[in-house]
Formats: C-alpha cells, sequence, structure tokens
C-alpha cells in the first residue's frame, strides 16, 4: 500500500502553488454541500449544476456517521438518502470533482458534531484513543473508507482529497488525549481502506494553534495543509461591521512550510442563524457580493489556489438534525438558498470561478510585492498586491482599499509591469476607481487563445474563441472608465455595438480601447477578437458551460451565454447546440458559439434565431405563466382536516406498563453525572430525538409529611422547553430562550397531591446534542444530557418510579428511509399518523386555524392535491405564525418526513421549504401538524398557507420520490392506548 500511495502522491497531488489532478494543475474553487441536508437524491444534480454553472469545480462533503448509524450494529449506505453512490455519480455528471470529508468528528451545526447519539451515551471520551471510541470510529471508517476509496479520481470517479477529522488541534487551552497518536491511527485506518488520494486536516484558526498538523510536523500522516477562516464572524445582526480582511495568510503558509499549495478547506461562505436571530437574509447581506468581492480576491491575493466555501448550498435540518445552535433551516446565507434559488453572492462568485477556471497562469503566480514594500500608486488609500508568473511573464494586480471597511471613494493611477515595459494606467484620460467595498484584479500579458491583453483596468471574467475569433467578457461598475490594452496591433480600429460606446488608439505598438462602462452588453470589435464589456448585473447573466462537460475544460471548449436565470449545460450533437437551463420570466437568449453549430435547441425544443451584426444568436424564450399555478390554500372550506388529542398520557389512568423503565442507577456520562437517582437522561435508554414524555410516580403521604413540590433540572439545549401536569392538571411550563446554556433548574408548588398515588407527567421538548467544543477550550460538550438531570420532590417523601417513552423503537427502526432523525415520543407520531395512508377516519374533524384550548398537544392531518405544469420547477415553502403571546410549538410534517420545527415566540423562522420529491409536485400529499400549547391559552395559526418561492420553466426534468415516502407502517397499532 505505502508504494502505491507513494506512487500516486508523487505523479498527481501538489506542486508548490497548486493541486495536480491527472497530471494537470488546477486551481480548487469549491463549494461545501450536505447531502443529508437535502434528502433526495434525484435533487443531487440540480444542485451540483447550479454550483458548477456559478464557477466551482468542485465540492466539499461532510458525511454524516450519525446519519447511516443509528445503532452500532447498522450501517447504512445504500436505502434512500443514504445511499451515497448517487452523490459521487450526480458529482461526475455534473463535472465536479469531490473533497471527502468523512470525519468521523464533523461540527457542522449538526447533532452531536455529526456523531451517533448511541456513541456519546457510552463510557468513552471522543476523539481520543479511548480504546471504545477508537473500535467504533475504526468499524465507521471500515465501512465507509471503501466507498469513497472505489469513486477516487484514481479510479475513475470524483474525490481528489479526503480530510480526517476536523478543526482539530494540541495545545492550550485544552490538550486532547493522545491527539498524535489519534490522527496518526486515522490516517493508518484511511489508508488501509484504500484512500490514495491525498490526506489532509482542517486546522481550526492559524491565529490560535497555527500550522498544529503541517505534514511537515507530521510526515507520513497528512499529505496537505489547511486552515478554515470566517472572518465575518457570525453576527448577522450586524452586517454591516467587521469588514476588515486578515492579511497574513501569505505568511502564514510560509511558516507552515511543507512545501504545497496554499488551502483554505472552509473559507466562510456564509454564516448560521442563531434561535432568536435575526434571519437568513440578513447573514446573505453580511456575506453579499462585496464580501465576495474583497475577501475572495484577497485570498487570490495571499496565493491560495485552494479554496472551499462553507457553506454554498446549506439545506435543511430536517426532522432532528440540527445541534441547538440553529433551527430548521441551515440556509447559511449561502449562495444557493435553501429553496434552491440564486442569490446574487453566487453570480459574484461566478465571476472569480470563471476567471480562475480560466486562467492557468494564476496558478504559478506568487506574491512578488505589495504596497508595503513598493509604491504602486499615489493614493494611500489603495493597497495593491502583485502577483506574477515568471515563466508566462503574467502579472496580476489584486487592488483594494487599504481600509477594507472604508466605503469611501478612492480615485488613482497605478503602476504595472508588461512584457512591453513599465507603464502609469490608465494612460488615457480618466483615473481608476474603487467604490466603497470593492476589489479590482488588473491582469497584465494575459494570452486568450492568440490575443495578449498587456493590461486590462476593467475585470475579466473568462474567454473563449468562436469561429477563430478570441471573445472574451470583461466586467466593470457601471460609469466607471475602463481601458484595455492589447499588443501586437499596429494598424487599424475597432467597431462598436450595444449599449455603450468606446474609442481606440495606437500607442506603441498596442491598441488602446477606452470606454465609460453603460448599463448592458457593449461590444467591441476588433483585430482577430471581441471585447463584451458588460456591467456587474448584465455579467451575472452570462453563463459559459463547457460543451460535453468535463472536470476541467480548456476555456474554448466553452460557449457563453446570456439572459436566462441559469444557464445548466451545453452539449453538441452533431451540428446541433442543446442547451438546458432555467427561466423565470420571457427572456432574451443571446449566444456566442461556432457558426459550425447550424441549430441551437433550448431544454429540448429547437429555437428560431436570428444574427446580431457581431455575429451572436439570438432568440426569444417565453416564461412560465403564472395564472397557469394553482396552490390549494390549507384553510379552505373544501378542504377537511382531521384530529386527535396527540398527549393522552397525562390522564393518569393511562397504561404505560410496556414504557420504559428508567430504572437504572449509574450514568455512562462521566462529565455531567446525574444529581439524582435513577437516571433520567434520555439518551441512556436509547431515545436522541426530539420530544420525550417522563411519567413520575410517587405517594401523597410519607413518613416525612406530604410533598409539597417538585425540583427538577432539565437539559435540553437552546430554545427547548416542556410542560408539567400533575395528576391529568396542568401544573406549570417553561417556554425556553434561545441562551446557549440549555438548561433550567426551578422548583415548582403543588396545589394539592392525593393521599395515594399521585403521576407528574413532563412533556420535554430538546433541541439535539451539543458539537463538541473542545476545539474552542470547551471539552466534553456532546456530553451535556438531554432529559431530566435532577428530580426531587420538596416538603417530603421522594419518587417511587419513572417511565418514559420517546421515538418508536429506540435505536432500531422500522421506518429505515427517514432514520434515524425524523421522529420523536409523540403519541401520533408512535401510531404512525405522519404517515400517509394511516387510517384517521374515525378522528373528529378540526383545523389549526381553529385550534384548541391549551396546554396540550392535538395532531392534524389532511391532504392536499398538487397539479404543477409538467417542465416546470416550483420551490414550495410552508409559511406559519401563531399570533404573539402565544408560547407553542409545532413540528410539520410532509408526506411522513418533519420538515418544520417552529417555535413561536422564540423564532425567527416562519416559512419552511420543502424539497419536491419529500412534497409531491404532481400528486396527493398528507400533510400533519403536531401543535403544542405550553401553557392555558388559545392555541391556533393565524397564518398558514403555502407559497411559491419562485416560477420557473427548466429544462432538469422530473424530480423522483419513489422510495422517499413510504407510508404507514402496519403494526404501530400497538403504540395505541391500552383500555
Amino acid at each position: 500500500m505505502a508504494t502505491i500511495i507513494k506512487s500516486v502522491l508523487t505523479k498527481t497531488p501538489r506542486d508548490a502553488t497548486s493541486l495536480h489532478v491527472n497530471g494537470q494543475p488546477v486551481f480548487i474553487f469549491s463549494g461545501e454541500f450536505h447531502y443529508w441536508r437535502i434528502p433526495n437524491p434525484s435533487l443531487y444534480l440540480d444542485i451540483f449544476q447550479k454550483i458548477r454553472a456559478t464557477g466551482f469545480n468542485t465540492i466539499s462533503i461532510y458525511f454524516h456517521w450519525g446519519f447511516h448509524s443509528p445503532n452500532p450494529d447498522t450501517f447504512d449506505f445504500e436505502t434512500g438518502a443514504h445511499n451515497l453512490q448517487p452523490v459521487f455519480d450526480a458529482a461526475k455528471k455534473a463535472g465536479l470533482w469531490i473533497i471527502a470529508r468523512p470525519g468521523p468528528y464533523l461540527h457542522a451545526e449538526t447533532t452531536a458534531g455529526g456523531f451517533p447519539g448511541w456513541l456519546i451515551n457510552q463510557p468513552l471520551e471522543v476523539r481520543t484513543n479511548d480504546p471504545l471510541y477508537a473500535k467504533a470510529w475504526k468499524a465507521y471508517i471500515g465501512k465507509i473508507g471503501p466507498i469513497i476509496a472505489r469513486n477516487q479520481v484514481t479510479k475513475g470517479g470524483p474525490v481528489i482529497l479526503a480530510q480526517i477529522e476536523n478543526e482539530y488541534r494540541t495545545g492550550d487551552p485544552y490538550v486532547f488525549n493522545g491527539a498524535d497518536g489519534y490522527m496518526k491511527d486515522l490516517s493508518t485506518h484511511y489508508r488501509d481502506a484504500g484512500i490514495v488520494v491525498p490526506i489532509f486536516h482542517n486546522d481550526v484558526n492559524k491565529n490560535i494553534k497555527g500550522g498544529s498538523w503541517s505534514p511537515t510536523k507530521y510526515p507520513g500522516v497528512l499529505d496537505l495543509y489547511g486552515v478554515d477562516s470566517y472572518p465575518r464572524g457570525f453576527d448577522c445582526a450586524n452586517p454591516q461591521r467587521n469588514f476588515n480582511i486578515d492579511t497574513s495568510y501569505y505568511t502564514h503558509f510560509s511558516q507552515v512550510g511543507y512545501g504545497g499549495p496554499s488551502f483554505t478547506p472552509e473559507f466562510q461562505g456564509g454564516a448560521f442563524d442563531p434561535w432568536a436571530g435575526p434571519g437568513y437574509e440578513k447573514c446573505a447581506e453580511m456575506v453579499g457580493p462585496e464580501f465576495v468581492d474583497v475577501y475572495y480576491k484577497n485570498n487570490v491575493a495571499q496565493g491560495m489556489t485552494m479554496q472551499s466555501y462553507y457553506m454554498t448550498f446549506g439545506g435543511t435540518n430536517w426532522g432532528h438534525v440540527a445541534t441547538p445552535v440553529v433551527y430548521t433551516s441551515y440556509d447559511y446565507g449561502s449562495g444557493i438558498t435553501e429553496g434552491r434559488l440564486l442569490r446574487d453572492r453566487a453570480n459574484e462568485s461566478k465571476l472569480l470561478g470563471l476567471f480562475t477556471r480560466a486562467t492557468a497562469s494564476l496558478l504559478h503566480a506568487p506574491q512578488v510585492a505589495n504596497s508595503t514594500s513598493k509604491t504602486y500608486t499615489t493614493n494611500s488609500a489603495v493597497y495593491v498586491t502583485e502577483l506574477r508568473n515568471s515563466v508566462e511573464n503574467a502579472g496580476f494586480y489584486i487592488v483594494r482599499s487599504a481600509t477594507t471597511n472604508s466605503t469611501d471613494t478612492k480615485r488613482f493611477f497605478l503602476n504595472i509591469i508588461t512584457s512591453a515595459g513599465e507603464f502609469t494606467v490608465p494612460s488615457g484620460s480618466g483615473l481608476l476607481v474603487l467604490e466603497g467595498r470593492q476589489t479590482k484584479i488588473i491582469p497584465t500579458d494575459y494570452k486568450t487563445g492568440k490575443t495578449n491583453i498587456l493590461y486590462s483596468t476593467a475585470e475579466i471574467a473568462t474567454w473563449t474563441v468562436v469561429d477563430g475569433k478570441d471573445i472574451v467578457l470583461f466586467y466593470l461598475k457601471e460609469g466607471q472608465a475602463g481601458e484595455i490594452a492589447v499588443s501586437g496591433i499596429t494598424s487599424g480600429g475597432i467597431t462598436v455595438s450595444g449599449a455603450g460606446s468606446a474609442t481606440s488608439r495606437l500607442s506603441k505598438g498596442s491598441l488602446v480601447v477606452e470606454f465609460v462602462q453603460a448599463a448592458g452588453l457593449t461590444v467591441v470589435e476588433l483585430p482577430g477578437a471581441q471585447f463584451l464589456l458588460t456591467n456587474r448585473p448584465t455579467a451575472y447573466q452570462f453563463w459559459a458551460p463547457g460543451i460535453n462537460t468535463a472536470y476541467h475544460e480548456a476555456p474554448q471548449a466553452q460557449v457563453l451565454v446570456s439572459g436566462p436565470y441559469l444557464v445548466r449545460n451545453a452539449t453538441a450533437r452533431g451540428t446541433t447546440l442543446d442547451l438546458v437551463g432555467d427561466i423565470n420570466k420571457d427572456t432574451k437568449l443571446e449566444v456566442f458559439a461556432n457558426s459550425t453549430f447550424s441549430a441551437i435547441t433550448w431544454n429540448g425544443e429547437t429555437l428560431s434565431t436570428n444574427k446580431t451584426k457581431y455575429g451572436s444568436r439570438v432568440a426569444s424564450l417565453t416564461g412560465p405563466i403564472l395564472k397557469q399555478l394553482v396552490i390549494p390554500s390549507l384553510n379552505s372550506t373544501s378542504l377537511t382536516w382531521k384530529t386527535i388529542d396527540s398527549l393522552p398520557e397525562i390522564d393518569p389512568k393511562f397504561d404505560d406498563s410496556t414504557w420504559v423503565k428508567a430504572d437504572k442507577m449509574s450514568s455512562t456520562n462521566q462529565y455531567y453525572p446525574p444529581k439524582t437517582l435513577p437516571v433520567l437522561y434520555a439518551g441512556e435508554y436509547g431515545y436522541h430525538t426530539g420530544n420525550t414524555i417522563y411519567r413520575g410516580r410517587f405517594s401523597g403521604t410519607t413518613p416525612t409529611g406530604a410533598p409539597t413540590g417538585t425540583t427538577l433540572e432539565v437539559w435540553g439545549g437552546a430554545a427547548f422547553g416542556y410542560t408539567i401536569w400533575l395528576n391529568g392538571v396542568f401544573l406549570t411550563y417553561y417556554g425556553g430562550t434561545p441562551d446557549s446554556a440549555g438548561f433550567v433548574t426551578r422548583t415548582y408548588s403543588f396545589p394539592k397531591v392525593n393521599p395515594g398515588e399521585n403521576i407528574l407527567v413532563i412533556l420535554a421538548d430538546r433541541m439535539g446534542y451539543e458539537r463538541d467544543d473542545g476545539v474552542f477550550g470547551s471539552p466534553h460538550s456532546t456530553k451535556k444530557p438531554r432529559g431530566i438531570r435532577a428530580a426531587s420532590l420538596t416538603g417530603g417523601g421522594s419518587f417511587t418510579s419513572w417511565t418514559l417513552q420517546g421515538n418508536v423503537g429506540q435505536e432500531t427502526f422500522d421506518d429505515v428511509v427517514r432514520a434515524p432523525y425524523n421522529e420523536d415520543g409523540l403519541y401520533a407520531e408512535r401510531i404512525g399518523a405522519h404517515f400517509s395512508g394511516f387510517d384517521d377516519s374515525g378522528w373528529a374533524v378540526g383545523s389549526p386555524m381553529e385550534g384548541f384550548q391549551g396546554p396540550g398537544v392535538r395532531f392534524y392531518r389532511t391532504t392536499v392535491t398538487l397539479n404543477i405544469p409538467d417542465g416546470w420547477d416550483v420551490p414550495l415553502g410552508f409559511f406559519m405564525k401563531i399570533k404573539s403571546g402565544t408560547t407553542a410549538r409545532v413540528e410539520l410534517f410532509i408526506n411522513g418526513w418533519q420538515f418544520g420545527k417552529y417555535v413561536s415566540d422564540i423564532g425567527p423562522q416562519t416559512m419552511f421549504p420543502v424539497f419536491p420529491g419529500i412534497i409531491h409536485p404532481r400528486g396527493v400529499n398528507t400533510i400533519a401538524i403536531a401543535l403544542w400549547g405550553q401553557h392555558d391559552v388559545p392555541v391556533k395559526f393565524s397564518e398558514l398557507y403555502i407559497g411559491a418561492l419562485e416560477v420557473f420553466k427548466s429544462g432538469y426534468g422530473p424530480v423522483e420520490s419513489e422510495g422517499l415516502t413510504p407510508g404507514y407502517i402496519p403494526g404501530r397499532k400497538k403504540y395505541e392506548i391500552k383500555k
């Protein structure tokens, strides 16, 4: 094995400045994607095509141990969304490489950081050399490793890198036990599983313990070094604060000194939003187009040729996937929204991604100087970093504000070096301009086919060759002056068409084109080339699909297409060019492609095209007719809701003889041991998700006096809550807070007790297990319990027994498709009422819009038939709101999947996107709602409806749902009340 590894690493992995894939150096432009947050494999390609179209060539993927292993004896990599092969196949089809990150630990704002619930409830210490932990993770790597291995690039698959662990470090303030041995052991077992691509680790933060896992320090363990960075933090409520970039990456990677390319396995691509946060649109504002323009180009200036952004598509924390710090949505403010829509940050990323894809000379262009050591401009408010490829004599001047938090406008000249000598640009009239938070990459001696662009003060997005003519796409803010010099032209002028104007002059063996950027497209024709001059909004409308998509195609293999919302791919079929994409309105399609394509199709339909005077072809595309879309109302009189009491357990006569008896007198939790016995941690009885119901018994007559109340310490994570009944009568509730403590200790008085047996019923919500924050100096966070840590009586006596109930089957699931995070302990879920096909004919008629008098839980069911027109993609969301002042909790089920957890007075989420395939766009859908009123007030929805987030005519094709939404499972009747 060692010989094979050495051979692969020697031939293909890297040089000092770039990664090599199949012998070719490439700029890695990657985005994070989590398959387990979009549990429909037929949608992977949809997301991957959008990622590829917006400039990326790679996706980074966390593989989730807990999602695949509901118990120690089960590893499911084949059922429904658990099946991993569709992830690799879709990436390969889309032309995306994969950076595989299987852990075993993730972080990722998911419950227990990706560890299975059963694991953290064992008497072991995670992320150490603890033998019990080692046995568990070795079993996991032994299963998932070979799956990743057979999909490596060395075997024709898309996997190019593999990460072990995540954000794991040694040193103060917390030292992992046996860290060196643990990491070496991980590396060995990855190799033993067949992993031959380079192995790396993601340093938690270069400023904390930077370089702690450099291959130089740990030879034979790691092949690449990477460091993550979230420079804007996670304060989405203040999206304009802290716009100061870090300029020390170049020095840091130099100090690490392992001789490989600079790599950020996680650079900020958004931010998570906590309970009661401002909402993800604020996060999107914080990391919007300005952030991409300034920070990502600074990474280029810092010499990073491997960049991966977390997240690029966040998805959904359906069921109980989330850790307590986040809620159902994991939109992340990323380039692709949870509803699968493109934000402008995705289009801004596209401009840089296409540039890095088309600019091989950038790969071997180290930093040679900057404004600290050299004078580039007389304006001290402007900072310049110079990169230079000495072999090709290509230069790149990354120009930004010296104070990146500044929103002032800066005007300046720039001193540059070219093959024709030194210049101060612009050489004609006007000045270079930075408007507010803006960065520009000014290239010199930039070769596009046969054309040598001596310099350009307009930025280049990409280029291609059409009928032997070099086509170059430039972009510049509207109203700014641009100057482009082309060397080797000693005569002739230009022809200008389109929205704006331009002039030209001959100077020192070059043709210089001067213009002020107009709104829209200006086309400049010159000898052997055609320049497309666009303002940013117009540039956003351009797409550059490679013909017959490959992982890495030359720029000449691209076609340029403008107009549609999205162009997914381009395929050559003889003399026909087939384009596939999406439109959301009537659109003008413009195509720059070889004339050998005598016909162009759009989503399979042959277009009637006209040729422009500058050679492109245009056609009209008709968008969706909105009146053809009809979405049924959930409050219509024609819709029948059925309802049932979903908390029969508060009745003292309820038979809980088949429930789990809480009889453990010692705990596996060595860090947070119970304060009273028996152990009442739900996880130690196999319940790891959501609502748990406890029934505690005590006598009202004791030798020490009658009990007068109870003192409880309950742990559930941020925003958790509970409601308590005594002998069937509402006693009190805890509505929850968004703080991170996640537990509360309180004493409650009893109004009266029975002289005989009394039953205290506690319905306790919880918001997932904590991540392991040992990386930030707070160890053993995953061990923070869920459930009751202490329960005692005041005034006399003690509890005589406890029973508890959570999800059906504990760690063994009859619904393997949705396991293990979908269900919890509510009665309606235990009997399977959330599934389609459940017989609710005996239920009462009742609507959630009418509601009930709380406290309590009612479960509502109805069916809705959708008929989205064929060929349309209509992302749908469920909108819900409960009257202010009502403390209530909601679980939303769509065809058996829990796709929304709403906490009315904490929020912020009130709209819950649901993916097609989970909801059937053309068919019958079972909608179910668990409505928990926590206190004694009327509980009902003031707003509840299904809405379209956008409407597209799409070439993606039908989304499959076969096998994803199995209906009612016979046998669950046994969980009904025993009379």
